[in-house]
This record gives C-alpha cells, structure tokens and sequence, in this order.
C-alpha cells in the first residue's frame, strides 16, 4: 500500500510539473499586405501642346468653327495661299526647304489668279462690314489665320502637308487653281481639326483621371473643357 502511495504521489508531481512548464508561443502567420498598383500616369496634351490653351468650339452645324469654314471661292483661294506661305517662312530644314521654292514659283505660276482673288476678298469685306473699315478687319483676320496656320503643336504634319502641297500646285493649269484650292485646304485644315479633336479627349481623359487617381485634397491644374458640339436645330 504505501509503495502504491508513493506512485500515486510521484504521479501527482509529475502532472503538476508539467502544468507549470512553459506553453510554447502561439504560431502567428503573417498576412502579407500587397500594395495597390501604381497609378498610370496623368495624361498629358496631345503634341506638347499648353493645358491651357483653347481650341475652338462646334459650330451649331457640328462643325469645329476654324478660320477656314464658310469661305467664299476667292477666300478659299488665299487661305490657301497663306498656308503655303506660313509653310514657307516657318518650315525649316533640308526636308522642308523645297516648300519656300515651291511657294515662290506658285506665286508666280498663279500670280494673276491670286491678284484677282485678293482684289475680291476686299470688296467682299467691304460689304461684309458696312460701317467699319473692312480691309481693316481683313488685315486682322488674316493676322489670325496666320497664327492659326502656325500652331506648333501640329508643325511637322503640317510642314509635310505643305510640301506636298506646293509640289502639286506649281503643277496645275492656271484655271485649276480654284477648285484645288478647296481640296487643298480641306486636306490641311483637317490636320488642326483631328489635334483639336485629340485635345477634347485630353480633356476628358484628365478630368477622369483626377475623379480616380488624385489623393484627396490635391489641387491639380485646371482643365477648361471644350463644350460638345451643339445640336443643329430642328426644322
């Protein structure tokens, strides 16, 4: 019997022992916390062009209302002219050198031509601004339409449109000119329209990204949104 005690109490020590003896720490797993990706980049103006600028709004027609819209034949004609020459002046470099060339023996090829254009153009604005002093006006919007011409963003494609351009043009009969002057411009004139374009959906796609992207409380750059073309009236 007192062996059987003795058991019993070496038993009891045992499992107090081992009571008391330290528990292992608890296995924590860690959750590994993947960051969110990297925003894409800000959108940027198409051609390096300024956020700021301006570009022209839809006429009622759904028409972008640049300088070249609604034009008499005669205007016509000298609009295309002044891109020429604006190519001329500004296009530099051994690719566009020939544009200067070309534009000075276009004048010459068709010089009778565009003298009477011009003489025209003023008459037209004379009673166009009956009142004011038309040829006035004319000198301003020609000062705009050569700013127009020379919009740097779109340079390199105009320069090789002009250059094609006034390869062609030294190449036409003298009664040609009018009617080739309307492709011709239309032809240069949908350069601008498809960077205008291109510079609305900058607009938009920064507008979005700022909505997504931008950390709260951030000021960014404003962006003035060009307005949609309007609706044409009905009837």
């Amino acid at each position: 019997m007192r062996l059987h005690y003795k058991l019993l109490a070496l038993a009891a020590a045992a499992m107090a022992l081992s009571a008391c003896a330290t528990k292992p720490p608890p296995v924590i797993v860690k959750t590994r916390v993947v960051p969110p990706p990297p925003p894409p980049p800000r959108p940027l103006p198409p051609g390096g062009a300024a956020i700021s600028m301006q570009i022209p709004p839809f006429g009622i027609d759904g028409v972008r209302e640049t300088p070249n819209r609604i034009l008499s034949a005669d205007e016509t004609i000298w609009h295309f002219r002044s891109a020429l020459n604006v190519a001329a002046l500004t296009c530099n470099g051994v690719v566009w050198d020939p544009i200067a060339t070309n534009y000075n023996s276009f004048i010459k090829v068709h010089k009778s031509r565009l003298a009477k254009a011009s003489k025209t153009v003023d008459g037209e604005y004379k009673a166009r601004y009956p009142g004011q002093n038309g040829l006035r006006v004319r000198d301003g919007k020609m000062t705009d339409l050569y700013n127009y011409f020379a919009l740097p963003p779109v340079k390199r494609e105009f320069c090789d449109m002009a250059l094609a351009k006034s390869q062609e043009a030294i190449l036409l009969p003298m009664g040609a000119l009018p009617e080739y002057s309307v492709g011709g411009l239309k032809d240069i004139d949908a350069i601008y329209l498809r960077f205008f374009d291109a510079f609305a959906q900058y607009q938009r796609d920064v507008v979005l990204w700022d909505q997504r992207y931008a950390p709260p409380g951030t000021i960014n750059t404003p962006v003035l949104m060009t307005p949609a073309p309007a609706k044409p009236p009905i009837g």
